[in-house]
C-alpha cells in the first residue's frame, strides 16, 4: 500500500482552530477586515513564520536555474496582478518529486520540482499555475476560511490561554499551511485570477489547459492521482469554464 504524502495532513475543524490559535499568537490580531479576522500585516507575519519552518525543513531552493525561472515568472505575474500593498511576494522551489504548487498567506509561493518536470519548458503553463497560487494569496483564501471556522469562538479562547499547546501549533504552522485544501469556490476564483494575470503579463492562457492535459495523461499512465490533482481537483466542468474564459477573454483581474 502506498504511503500517504507528508504534505497531506489530516485536517478537521479542531485542527483549523488550532491553526487559528497559532496564527493569533504570531500575528497579535492587529486588525479586522470585512469577512476576515486578519489584517494584511497579520497574514504577512503568519506566512513568514510558516515559510521559515518550510524553508528549514525542506531546504527551499532560491539559487538554481529552476528557482530563478520560477522567481522571474512569479515577479512578472505580480506586476500584472491585483497585487496587495504591503505583501512581500516570494517564489521558491521545493526539491520534492510531488507534482504540486502551494501558497501561504502574505506572499510565499512554493513550486515543487515534480511540477517543474511535468511542465517542462512550457513557461506559459508554469505561469498559469504560479498565477493560480498568487490568486489564492490575493483572494485571502486561507485566512477567510480560518475566520469562518473561528466564529464558534469558545475553543479559540481556550487555545489562546493554553500556552503550551499553542507553542506546538506554532511549530507545525508551516506544515499545516503547506497541506491546506481549498474550497471549490476558492479554486475557481484562483483559476480566474491566475489566467488573467498570465494573459496580462504576456503569457498564453491556454497554458493552463495544456497543464491540465499533462496532469490527466500522467494520471492515466501511472494509475495514481498526482498531488496537484488531489489538492486542486480538475473536473470536466472546471476545464470547460477555463476554456470559456480564455475564448471570451473574460479577464477580470490584474492590470
Amino acid at each position: 500500500m502506498p504511503q500517504p504524502s507528508r504534505f497531506r495532513l489530516l485536517r478537521s475543524p479542531l485542527r483549523l482552530l488550532a491553526l487559528a490559535g497559532a496564527a493569533f499568537a504570531i500575528a497579535g490580531t492587529t486588525g479586522c477586515t470585512k469577512g476576515n479576522l486578519y489584517s494584511t500585516k497579520d497574514e504577512v507575519r503568519m506566512g513568514a513564520q510558516a515559510a521559515k519552518e518550510i524553508d528549514r525543513k525542506y531546504n527551499a531552493d532560491t539559487t538554481s536555474a529552476d528557482a530563478l525561472r520560477v522567481k522571474r515568472i512569479g515577479e512578472r505575474l505580480v506586476l500584472h496582478s491585483d497585487a496587495r500593498p504591503g505583501v512581500p511576494y516570494t517564489f521558491k522551489v521545493l526539491d520534492m518529486k510531488e507534482v504540486n504548487a502551494v501558497s501561504l498567506p502574505g506572499g510565499p509561493v512554493y513550486v515543487f520540482r515534480g511540477l517543474l518536470d511535468l511542465a517542462g519548458d512550457d513557461d506559459d503553463a508554469l505561469a498559469c499555475v504560479i498565477g493560480h497560487e498568487i490568486g489564492h494569496i490575493n483572494g485571502r483564501h486561507i485566512t477567510k476560511a480560518i475566520t469562518k471556522q473561528t466564529q464558534i469562538g469558545a475553543l479559540l479562547t481556550i487555545l489562546l490561554q493554553g500556552r503550551g499547546g499553542m507553542a506546538n501549533d506554532v511549530a507545525n504552522l508551516g506544515y499545516e499551511l503547506l497541506s491546506y485544501k481549498f474550497s471549490r469556490d476558492d479554486e475557481s476564483e484562483a483559476d480566474s485570477r491566475g489566467i488573467s494575470y498570465a494573459y496580462k503579463a504576456g503569457f498564453d492562457p491556454h497554458g493552463m489547459t495544456r497543464f491540465f492535459e499533462k496532469l490527466a495523461a500522467m494520471e492515466k499512465r501511472s494509475g495514481s492521482t498526482p498531488e496537484f490533482l488531489r489538492d486542486h481537483p480538475v473536473t470536466a466542468k472546471r476545464i470547460e469554464r477555463v476554456n470559456k474564459m480564455i475564448e471570451t477573454q473574460e479577464y477580470r483581474y490584474g492590470q
